[in-house]
């Protein structure tokens, strides 16, 4: 039985859909004439209600980009834009904005345009495959899917709509033109009875589009086409629009977002080379000739390093021109009088000199042995965890890799070269693991089988054919262990429609088309990892920055891609944060409202080293790489409180806009030199320490231990205050005397609709049920005790209703919750941060497990007491390093900072900070101390948020304590010792 993608709804792609759903609210739909039409809104009568809609939608997610525009006419067709960055689940999110609007209003109709045939498979795919996911969240709900032809568009049109939704997926190439099929006349001489062509029909029906990447639609040509579809609606999904033309913006969750809530990998970029290499150039001179036969002239150097020109014309050699031979992969496709490309993807822009060092064989050879250094570095530990590693190589001609005309295929020789290399050191390791060491072994004298490649020209291609299907269809298959294949050549054909989530490390080989960002280069390797289950490796993983990253492998010649990538990251985010600022920005973030206390502000960060300050342009830069700013980032508060007359909120709008940079931008790194720091643990340490890290490690059932009674009468109250649902009305205007304009009379007449009935009884219960994750049954009896008045307000408007009440009875379950929490505790879990699969302490663990920074030990007793054999001990914060100076009590046997644990709470998942074991006074055992650190005077100043963590936390160790684990836990503030902590619960422990 094939393995299945594990489908889960993620919260951000939940807030697109009912950020769509949203603009709909109170609108009323009227039923269409024929039952293959969607129904349809009236445009005069719902504008204002729309318009309403978007801007309480754009502002609950703080969307200030693009215009609000509501046609009072049903042309242009009302269009909502939605932003999502690549590989966040743009495709799954409007899949099921499919369902959700057949669900709430019977639309059925869709119609999704791609811009390429491969994003067309891709699509076809994703709608298969979630197919049964949605069916089970949409009470059964079917979806029939028509991949477009000339055979299967009538099938669309003439689908009934009945229980079941129609999505046709199609290019813009496929309608574009007057002489594809679906515009021709004729086709079909009864389509309703009038349409003569498949677009008119089309046209009837009132379908919604859907449109993928937008930018990729802009042609004058295709948006004049688009209109004919004639569309009820058109959603727009995309991760770039054309800068400021956005279209009723309803939800952003762009790159900086996206790196800032970890849905995507991190960046580390390996550089290989040093910037010499950019000595070797080609320049595009001049254009010249006509449109039709036009002549590019290319400055180049020679091998002697001498500059030359050479003349081309389409269909010419470079290499061939030139006599460099590594240029024989640039064959000219088109001259345009501004651009040279190539049919390689890489393109010369009018007199910017590209560097092509790059393509030297010596660089492609140390390019090539670097990222299969990478992949090895990478493998082992990501096999450990159940996780295929695949690497992926663009190069710059696919007769480098397939051989042809005699020619050698020299990268592909090469790539089993040093592959043959890598893997003799890598197997002679005495400490491999026996399934890896099984899992290398296996293709060791058959390298063939671990390295396929794509290419337009590998479909004719023999024995190819089964690697192309693998490659562009059957990623299930390719995920598996079970297959060999983990090293993907190709050249931009897998740019777009093409991304695999376990692709950790990328290499680029060629050269990129200059209208290619950065960030779409390495974008086919962003999506979360997958394990062998098809889960996804998420943010709550202990080891989720250690899996998620991507290594992307780069020659010298591409300069400093890390702050490319880092600036496209800041430059393409709806939000304005970069690395670079000054007293403008100072003024938007709210930190400074002068320019004289922004510069008291630049000099307070200048002071601290954070920022390069440039005087003439007021210019501040960002110096810091991530973890020394969230080392530092106590000391740059501090300072900032000390600048005279600044406001208090100024310190805090400061480090957001910090916090936002960093945690977006600052996840693209560049790969330092040596490998990652690791912790030594010390094994005597660790039996004193390993009764506490076991219980800490405990598989714990969170619950919810709700007096179901007291949240009913609650609830029930509140509705008695607050529930109210409006019937929805419409207004009808009536204007007497027009062509008179001081005789022009006006009146009104309000009706209330009919209200249209979308659930059952049981339906909305079993839906407020899922929303608000309580049983069905208190669902019930809540509504059995609603007031008849207000049960009665819920036919007025099903769904405004259903969202009510599910807000109502969250707050009331979170002020309840807090106190009420209960853990179940199970076993001890065998894997974890300190031991391995089979329970074996492990020898090391990364620095970063524990701790974005090291703190040194001087004081020789505290480094005796700690669980590692280190002079250090990772720490995050100046609270956290007060305290390592502070476990030099006598009392103390052995301490450390904890690496990340997992305790369940209801805000998410809990790591405190510091686990003590600690003696005890004439007693054999010991006493077990967590403590808590929080950089504040005191713990009213910690958030709610946190303050929840931490009291439910205190429930998990309260359910320790009751199976006998003699565990404290405390919180430590600015003003708190570590000794105070001790003397107090050395008096509770005597006490008891």
């Amino acid at each position: 039985m094939t393995v299945q993608f594990q489908y889960t709804r993620l919260a951000h792609q939940a807030e697109a859909v009912e950020s769509v759903a949203q603009v709909f609210t109170d609108v009323r739909f009227v039923a269409p004439t024929g039952a293959q039409a969607n129904p349809v809104f009236v445009p005069h009568e719902a504008q204002k209600t729309i318009r309403a809609n978007i801007e309480r939608v754009r502002a609950a997610n703080g969307v200030t980009a693009g215009e609000v525009r509501v046609a009072l006419t049903a042309t242009p067709a009302l269009s909502l834009d939605v932003l999502m960055e690549t590989g966040t689940g743009k495709t799954f999110t409007f899949i099921e904005t499919m369902h959700r609007l057949y669900r709430d209003h019977r639309i059925a109709k869709f119609i999704v345009l791609v811009p390429s045939n491969a994003i067309r498979q891709g699509t076809l795919r994703s709608l298969q495959t979630t197919a049964a996911f949605f069916a089970r969240e949409y009470e059964n709900q079917k979806i029939r899917v028509f991949d477009y032809s000339g055979k299967t568009v009538a099938g669309f049109i003439h689908a009934a709509n009945q229980g079941c939704i129609s999505v046709l997926v199609a290019t813009y190439q496929s309608f574009a033109g007057d002489s594809k099929i679906i515009n021709k006349r004729g086709v079909e001489a009864n389509l309703f009875g009038h349409a003569k062509s498949y677009m008119e029909a089309l046209a009837a029906i009132r379908p919604v589009l859907i449109i993928d990447e937008p930018h990729r639609f802009e042609g004058k040509q295709t948006q004049e086409y688009l209109t004919r579809f004639n569309p009820l609606l058109t959603l727009r999904f995309g991760a770039t629009f054309k800068q400021g033309e956005f279209r009723n913006l309803v939800y952003t969750l762009d790159s900086l977002e996206a790196f800032r809530q970890r849905l995507v990998k991190g960046i580390t970029v390996d550089t290989v080379g040093t910037g010499a290499d950019m000595a070797q150039t080609l320049t595009l001179t001049q254009v010249s000739g006509t449109a039709k036969e036009r002549k590019a002239s290319v400055a180049y150097q020679t091998a002697s390093g001498k500059t030359a020109t050479a003349l081309l014309y389409a269909k010419d050699n470079l290499g061939e021109v030139t006599g460099l031979a590594f240029l024989n992969g640039h064959v000219v496709e088109k001259i345009t009088k501004n651009e040279l490309t190539f049919t390689n993807g890489f393109a010369l822009p009018l007199e910017q000199p590209t560097g092509y060092g790059m393509l030297a064989d010596e660089v492609q050879s140390e390019l090539v042995r670097q990222t299969i250094a990478n992949h090895f570095e990478r493998e082992a530990a990501l096999f450990a965890r159940g996780i295929k590693a695949i690497s992926l190589f663009f190069i710059d001609a696919v007769h480098k890799y397939l051989p042809e005309g005699g020619r050698p295929a020299v990268l592909r020789d090469l790539f089993e070269q040093h592959y043959t290399a890598e893997l003799q050191k890598v197997l002679a390791r005495a400490d491999l693991e026996a399934d890896y060491r099984a899992y290398l072994e296996r293709t060791a004298s058959d390298i063939g089988r671990i390295h396929k490649g794509y290419f337009a020209r590998s479909r004719t291609e023999k024995g190819e054919e089964e690697a192309i299907k693998l490659i562009l269809q059957e990623k299930e298959k390719l995920l598996s262990f079970d297959t060999d294949l983990r090293f993907i050549f190709s050249m931009w054909a897998l740019q777009e429609g093409w991304d695999n989530p376990n692709v950790f490390t990328l290499c680029k080989l060629a050269p990129s088309n200059s209208k290619i960002t950065k960030l779409q280069q390495i974008g086919r390797g962003l999506r979360l990892a997958v394990n062998q289950q098809l889960q996804r490796v998420q943010a709550d993983d202990a080891a989720f920055d250690e899996i998620n990253d991507l290594t992307v492998v780069v020659p010298a010649s591409e300069g400093d891609f890390v702050r490319a990538i880092q600036n496209e990251i800041t430059a393409q985010s709806v939000r304005r944060v970069a690395a670079t600022f000054d007293d403008a920005v100072l003024a938007e973030y709210g930190i400074a409202s002068s320019t004289r206390q922004a510069n008291k502000v630049l000099d307070a960060l200048l002071e601290t080293g954070l920022i390069a300050l440039d005087d003439d342009s007021g210019t501040a830069t960002l110096l810091w790489e991530k973890p020394r700013y969230q080392a530092e980032r106590e000391r740059i508060a501090a300072a900032l409180q000390q600048v005279p007359n600044l406001p208090p909120e100024s310190t805090a709008n400061m480090l957001r806009y910090l916090d936002v940079y960093y945690e977006g931008a600052g996840q693209v790194k560049a790969k330092p030199e040596r490998q990652k720091p690791t912790l030594a643990i010390n094994p005597a340490q660790f039996e004193k320490f390993r009764d506490l890290w076991q219980n800490l490690n405990r598989d714990a059932v969170l619950r919810y231990a709700i007096d179901t009674e007291k949240l009913t009468d609650k609830v029930v109250d509140a509705i008695g205050q607050s529930f109210h649902v409006q019937p929805l009305s419409v207004t009808t205007t009536r204007t007497t005397d027009v062509q008179a304009v001081s005789q022009a009379h006006s009146t009104q007449v309000h009706y209330t609709a009919v209200p249209q009935s979308v659930f059952t009884l049981a339906g909305f219960v079993r839906e407020l049920a899922n929303q608000t994750r309580l049983a069905m049954h208190t669902i019930s009896d809540i509504l059995r005790r609603m007031p008849a008045d207000k049960f009665a307000q819920i036919r007025h408007n099903e769904h405004r209703a259903l969202a009510t009440l599910r807000d109502l009875i969250v707050r009331c379950v979170h002020e309840l919750v807090v106190n009420e929490v209960r853990y179940e505790l199970r076993e001890i879990r065998v894997e974890t941060a300190l031991t391995d699969k089979a329970g074996q302490l492990l020898k090391t663990i990364p620095v970063a497990l524990c701790g974005a920074e090291t703190h040194a030990i001087g004081n020789p007793a505290v480094r005796e007491r700690s669980l590692y054999n280190a002079a250090l001990m990772p720490v995050d914060s100046q609270i956290e390093r007060d305290t390592v100076d502070e476990s030099n009590h006598q009392q103390i046997t052995v301490f450390a900072k904890l690496p990340r644990i997992h305790i369940p709470t209801p805000v998410g998942n809990y790591n405190p900070d510091f686990g003590y074991v600690v003696s005890q006074d004439g007693k054999a055992q010991a006493l077990y101390l967590v403590v808590e650190t929080k950089g504040y005077d005191s713990e009213a100043d910690i958030s709610p948020r946190e303050s929840w963590k931490m009291a439910s936390a205190r429930q998990f160790f309260a359910a320790l304590q009751e199976r006998g684990v003699p565990v404290r836990y405390a919180a430590k503030t600015n003003h708190t010792q570590l000794a105070q902590l001790l003397a107090q619960i050395e008096r509770t422990t005597h006490k008891g």
